[in-house]
């Protein structure tokens, strides 16, 4: 049996939240000392630019990272996989647009804000050979139905790229738990880990009122896994908090 730790971490773009304690440059001390605390396994980040890995060096000590940019122009932001070095091996790994043409760089649907992608990649577990399918995004903020045809379109890379003991999927879905969006996605043979009673997983009053005090962030599991624990962190690092967003992490046996 082995125990795993995920987490998702929306970051906060350095791009439009440059000045305060927003800045990138004084979060990061609260990420690492959230991940050093937390330890997690594997991490799907997103709103990642180019801009932020240049203060990466401390994590990127003890994990490597997986993903490409979205090929957006402006604001060229990474739904990326953060894993640990020592203990996992990476088999296979895509970048997937989430549009009619999944492979081509850049696209997406009619009014979608930007580009939307998903990163996954194919593990080894090195302390035990099983391999698992790992999966990261970040849905549109604007429009439900362009949400739910993003949805279709992560469903079916799932369905078809899933293998070995498990599937895990991590993400800012901008949508709440059995919104259609999350329905989409589950269908794939996947269950919700976030409920109502997380709270919201924004930090701020007038999205968290948005979004009625729900949870927007999201780990989903193989529906056969159905022992776990989650939590949502909801506190400040070297006196910051690490995000807009408060990150979740959820451990589990399999």
């Amino acid at each position: 049996m082995a125990t795993y730790r995920i987490m998702t971490l929306n970051m906060l773009t350095d791009g439009l939240y440059n000045y305060g304690d927003s800045r990138f440059s004084l979060r990061i001390k609260a990420i690492n000392e959230m991940i050093r605390v937390q330890s997690p396994d594997l991490i799907g980040v997103q709103e990642l630019t180019t801009k932020m890995f240049r203060h990466l060096g401390t994590i990127l000590q003890d994990y490597a990272l997986i993903g490409e940019g979205r090929h957006s122009g402006f604001a060229n932001e990474y739904s990326a996989i953060l894993y640990k070095r020592s203990r996992f091996e990476v088999l296979q790994e895509t970048t997937s647009w989430l549009s009619g043409s999944p492979s081509k760089k850049g696209s997406r649907f009619l009014l979608s804000q930007f580009p939307r992608i998903a990163t996954y990649a194919h593990f080894r577990d090195l302390e035990t050979g099983e391999t698992f399918t790992f999966f990261n995004t970040h849905l549109d903020q604007n429009f439900t139905f362009i949400r739910n045809r993003q949805a279709q379109v992560l469903r079916t890379l799932i369905l078809k790229n899933q293998s070995g003991i498990f599937t895990a999927v991590t993400g800012d879905f901008n949508a709440v738990p059995d919104s259609e969006p999350l329905k989409i996605v589950c269908s794939a043979g996947l269950k919700d880990t976030s409920t109502d009673r997380l709270g919201s997983t924004l930090r701020g009053k007038i999205g968290s009122t948005i979004q009625k005090y729900r949870p927007i962030d999201h780990i989903l599991l193989s529906n056969h896994i159905s022992e776990y624990r989650l939590a949502k962190l909801d506190q400040r690092y070297c006196g910051y908090y690490p995000s807009d967003h408060y990150p979740l992490i959820i451990e589990f046996s399999i």
